[in-house]
């Protein structure tokens, strides 16, 4: 009788646990406004020396999509009393390419931007200075917590708003403005 019991409640608890890293499906993805802000699902995160790892991914026709995205540690408020402080974040935010998945998912941007580019490859790894837009330290488990990243080439620049939902396990990719398309592809891409 034990045995049974404590299968039922370890099948509850992993049938609980699935339910909740349930992956949003961007087939048929809108845009708001005007603007491209691609919701993630969290489906693993992991803990690192001096980041958070999150494997963000979504489904696009039956397929996988995502990208590996990181964290800084130890995140002061961003603003305190409504001043700026802690703003900039060097190296605050990382993407790494989960192959196939990720290079899918820089094409779904670009169709998305109505930019005309095949064939895309998302860079292995890239860091980016961040700016912190948030009030309160990140808890990196319950709260909401928005920076924009900054992606500088020789001739290109972008932003790009990365915003964590923690409690429902997403992480959106929002647009910072339409003027900015073109070169966030270019940066992203090998």
């Amino acid at each position: 009788m034990k045995k049974l019991l404590l299968s039922v409640l370890t099948l509850g608890l992993v049938s609980c646990k699935k339910e909740n890293l349930k992956v949003v499906n961007i087939t048929n993805f809108q845009s708001t406004e005007g603007f491209v802000d691609v919701p993630l699902s969290i489906v693993n995160r992991e803990e690192l020396d001096s980041y958070f790892e999150y494997t963000a991914r979504a489904i696009l026709n039956k397929e996988k999509v995502g990208v590996t995205i990181r964290l800084k540690k130890d995140i002061p408020p961003g603003f305190v009393n409504g001043e700026p402080k802690n703003m900039f974040l060097k190296e605050g935010i990382q993407f790494i390419s989960r192959g196939k998945e990720s290079d899918v998912l820089l094409q779904f941007l670009s169709d998305k931007y109505d930019l005309k580019n095949t064939d895309l490859v998302l860079k292995d790894t890239q860091t980016f200075t961040c700016a912190n837009l948030n009030q309160d330290s990140p808890n990196y488990v319950n709260n909401k917590s928005r920076f924009k990243i900054f992606l500088e080439g020789e001739q290109d620049y972008a932003e790009l708003f990365v915003n964590f939902d923690f409690e429902k396990n997403r992480i959106y990719l929002n647009e910072k403005d339409h003027e900015y398309r073109e070169p966030l592809i270019k940066l992203l891409k090998k």
